[in-house]
């Protein structure tokens, strides 16, 4: 009977196959097709797209799509407050469309899941041609995070589930999808418009980016000697990130001063977003205003934007009570440089220090903006240097031991560099001077003897 046993052995393998096969054929899968209503999105995870919400005052919505709350209107005396050019509202219905494979589900079981909880909504899901529609209002989201249908007190974030539940022969299958929901509420008090300028001051109790200068290029305006606080890009709700820098900018008119174009700045002025890479330092991607006209005064100023869109932490004006900025680090003029600031290369010191970050590479940018760019034989060196380095610079790069023999020439030079921006250039070019005289001559008198010094 040995055979009869191995053949049963044989039929309960195939069979737990066969079962294993159906169960697998069964297990519904769901892919996600839109969403809408929301503030952004992040679908870089595609088991977890998170659905973001920011919620400022200032305007009010249409019921379909959000809303721009940066009106430029006057607030308590200010243009400048929290806003959101994709404001989220309690009335807004986010609207998720998925794909599934659950051919013998319906409507009737279709479900809406916070965290743990089942949902019951305004709206009825809809479920034909395997595609589940669900219709959610922010209004919804927020009361079943605890918070008022109004949306107002405070933050909040969590899990958000939609999916099908089908039982059959005493099973249930399960087709769903995770969604992160992230909302923030911004204070109501004014007390995230404006950062404390860090400069001087310590960034410590900020939160983001506290302090920029700005230095005009060719039809760009650079933003320089950026600041950033601690835990950058944490930001002031859970769950939610500071993603860009924020820049608003107006043209000075035609008989007006510094200030007086500072004064018409607002949220609704024109409006530059630059991307965060968390991994440079400081950690901005590209700090350059683009698209701007030559020979035109600019002034501007600066926010934080988080990845729900609102924009806060704006700089505190000249003039502002216990604000520090000056109009001259808000105000400048782009100019046409021949290829002078593209890209901000110091293409020989670049090569030879290894990047365009490097400290010593800084160094030799400040002293070229502060003494070379301010006057005409300054302006005509480096246009030379411009046009005739990136030859040299690319020799320099392919060799380590040209970039050793450069990095030691540069020495002497960026030690002048560094002395000028600490001392001044005349006063650095005076003490080296006469540091050189005396190193000469107490060379003369000790080491080439008296013959050499009678014959001189």
């Amino acid at each position: 009977m040995a055979w009869f046993d191995e053949m049963m052995s044989l039929w309960n393998l195939l069979a737990t196959t066969v079962l294993l096969f159906c169960s697998l054929q069964a297990e519904a899968t769901m892919t996600l097709i839109s969403i809408s209503g929301d503030s952004a999105q992040d679908l870089s995870t595609a088991t977890k797209p998170v659905i973001y919400g920011g919620f400022t005052a200032g305007c009010v919505g249409d019921g379909t799509s959000t809303c721009d709350s940066c009106t430029g209107a006057d607030n308590s005396g200010s243009k400048l407050w929290t806003c959101n050019k994709r404001n989220a509202y309690p009335s807004l219905p986010v609207i998720v469309r998925l794909q599934s494979t659950n051919t013998g589900a319906s409507a009737a079981n279709a479900f809406v899941k916070i965290n743990d909880n089942k949902i019951s909504l305004n709206t009825a899901q809809t479920f034909a041609d395997g595609i589940l529609n669900t219709q959610i209002t922010w209004g919804e989201i927020c009361n079943a995070f605890g918070k008022s249908t109004d949306c107002s007190g405070g933050s909040f974030a969590g899990d958000m589930t939609i999916g099908l539940d089908v039982s059959s022969g005493g099973s249930t299958t399960s087709d769903s999808m995770t969604f992160k929901i992230a909302g923030r509420v911004a204070a109501t008090d004014g007390s995230d418009w404006f950062y404390t300028d860090c400069n001087t001051a310590d960034a410590t109790g900020n939160i983001g980016f506290c302090h920029f200068e700005v230095f005009p290029g060719d039809g760009k305006i650079y933003a320089d000697n950026l600041v950033v606080a601690p835990g950058y890009p944490a930001s002031p709700s859970s769950g939610i990130e500071y993603t860009n820098v924020a820049f608003f900018y107006e043209e000075q008119l035609s008989g007006e001063d510094d200030n007086t174009t500072l004064a018409r700045l607002s949220n609704a002025s024109g409006y530059f977003s630059v991307g965060v890479n968390k991994a440079a330092s400081p950690p901005v991607a590209d700090n350059r205003i683009t698209g701007l006209s030559n020979n035109v005064r600019y002034c501007m100023v600066m926010a934080n934007q988080d990845a729900t869109g609102i924009i806060s932490y704006f700089t505190p004006l000249p003039g502002v009570s216990g604000s520090p900025v000056t109009a001259a680090e808000l105000c400048t003029t782009p100019t046409e440089v021949i290829g002078l600031l593209d890209d901000k290369h110091c293409f020989i010191a670049t090569a030879a220090f290894g990047s365009d970050m490097a400290p010593e590479v800084q160094s030799f940018r400040e002293f070229r903006n502060k003494f070379l760019l301010s006057n005409s034989l300054g302006k005509a060196f480096v246009k030379f240097y411009y046009k005739h380095s990136p030859y040299y610079a690319h020799l320099i790069a392919e060799s380590e031991v040209a970039k050793t023999a450069v990095r030691v020439t540069l020495w002497p030079l960026l030690l002048f560099a560094r002395m000028s921006m600490a001392f001044g250039f005349w006063l650095t070019l005076l003490i080296l001077s006469l540091g050189t005289l005396s190193t000469f001559e107490i060379y003369r008198r000790l080491v080439m003897g008296k013959n050499f010094r009678g014959e001189l």
